[in-house]
Parts: C-alpha cells; structure tokens; sequence
C-alpha cells in the first residue's frame, strides 16, 4: 500500500512537468522563418515609400527651421491605409497651421519630384513605387490612383522628445499627397 501511495506522489508530482514537455512548441530558428516568409508587392512598396520618405522629409528640413525627428512608413490593416509619416521638431512660435502645411508640402513635393506634372504626379510616383515592371492581366487598371486613394501623408509638428511633456502642443497635417492646402486636414493638440 505504500509503495503505491508513493508510486502516485512521483506521478502526479512528475505529472505538470511531463504534459508541459508534451505541449511545448519547437523553436523555430527566427532566420529560417524569416528566409521562408515570402515579400509581397505591399511590402516591397512600402519598404520603397520608407526609403523615399527619409530623403523627402531631410530635404523638406534643410528648408531653414525644422529638424527632422523621424520618418517613416506602415500599413494599418483596420482601415487599409498606408501611413507615410514625418514628426519634426518646432519651436513652439513655428508650430502652427501654416508651417505645418508648408512642410507637408515640401515633403509631398519632394516624394513625386520624378513624377510628371499636373494632377496625376502622385499617382504616378504611386504606382511605380507599388507596382513592378511586369504589367500583368491582373493588375488593376487604376492602381495608381487607388493607391494615391489610399496612402496618407501626415506631417507633425512637436517640441523635443524631453520637453514634450512641458510644452506639449503638436499640429498634425494630414492628406492625401496630391492634397491641395484645402484639402489638407489640420489637428491642433495641447
């Protein structure tokens, strides 16, 4: 009788440790599951928009009196936008509606200066920052101006990371790349 009482000590002691053996995943090598993870053309653009983004916001700066804080872009799934962003730090008489729209337009500018004139400049630098040279069938026939449609450009303006939380007014500008000033949304924080 003891030694079974005992038997079942040891085996519902060893028992929690054995079903986690049993339940515990393989570890994947994280360079393996990287090298096996295909890119897609989303990717690869915006990727591409991120890189476009860097020298346009650095270009956009060196206008006089703003200092690039950082750039960059994403794709926010819930709503199906890109989101191309530049924070740059102002002091606080230059955060204003005005400046904020000046920046945002060197820094439209700036991304669709290869493009061609007139209305479809964005979407043109669009497409070929999306697409790729094969124009297959099953392209969409207005991928540029669906992608113009769908990327954001927004331009904030801010104190300094420490002293953000002293001075904390931001402007944020935020549109389309082809936006007109009109067409530019504005939002004042702080």
């Amino acid at each position: 009788m003891r030694a079974l009482l005992l038997a079942l000590l040891v085996g519902v002691a060893a028992g929690p440790a054995a079903a986690q053996d049993h339940r515990a995943a393989p570890r994947v090598d994280a360079l393996d599951w990287l090298a096996g993870e295909p890119m897609t053309l989303l990717d690869w653009g915006i990727a591409r928009l991120r890189g476009d983004l860097d020298y346009a916001a650095a270009e956009a700066a060196q206008g006089g009196r703003s200092t690039l804080a950082r750039s960059g872009a994403f794709y926010r799934p819930q709503d199906r936008r890109i989101v191309a962003y530049a924070n740059f730090v102002e002091p606080a008489a230059n955060r204003t509606e005005a400046v904020c729209v000046e920046l945002f337009g060197r820094v439209a500018g700036a991304l669709v200066r290869g493009a061609p004139q007139g209305s479809g400049g964005a979407s043109w630098y669009l497409e070929s920052v999306f697409g790729h040279e094969a124009r297959g069938a099953n392209r969409p026939p207005e991928l540029g101006e669906q992608m113009a449609d769908r990327v954001a450009l927004q331009v904030t303006l801010g104190a300094r990371a420490p002293d953000a939380f002293e001075d904390p007014r931001r402007v944020t500008c935020t549109g389309r790349l082809d936006s007109p000033p009109a067409g530019i949304a504005l939002r004042v924080e702080g």
